[in-house]
């Protein structure tokens, strides 16, 4: 079901200070940031790590999923997102399966779509990403 890991997302407080650690300390280079509004406001910088992707998410408004988690789990680690070829089959099979998604469509990302697992669900918090076109 899986071709491989897509992106880890850790969630932060202060995205610049963050991005300077990944670029100093790492040698990471920015691939692209950008502000994503919505039910989901927040302050998104990606770094390619070989194959994979690194997302830093800082929220931008006191309500939603990564404000909730970063008020309650503070910085680090968010979720792990696994690269899939259908979206739409994928949800319905890990719904087959007993694995219950967050979303009953996938939600626009960078270059992709995505759905949230459901966390009781699951051993660590997951989604699932397909690429689009852009």
């Amino acid at each position: 079901m899986f071709k491989g890991i897509h992106h880890l997302a850790f969630v932060v407080e202060d995205i610049e200070r963050s991005m300077q650690r990944f670029e100093d300390n790492f040698d990471m280079e920015l691939v692209t940031r950008d502000q994503i509004s919505g039910a989901f406001s927040m302050d998104v910088a990606l770094y390619h790590a070989g194959d994979n992707i690194v997302e830093l998410i800082k929220p931008t408004t006191e309500e939603g999923w990564t404000y909730e988690y970063l008020q309650e789990n503070g910085e680090g680690f968010f979720h792990v997102a696994f690269e899939v070829d259908d979206i739409r089959e994928s949800m319905a099979e890990l719904e087959r399966r007993g694995i219950r998604v967050e979303d009953d469509e996938p939600q626009e990302g960078f270059a992709w779509e995505v759905v949230t697992l459901n966390d009781e669900d699951t051993i660590v918090p997951m989604q699932i990403v397909e690429e689009t076109d852009g």
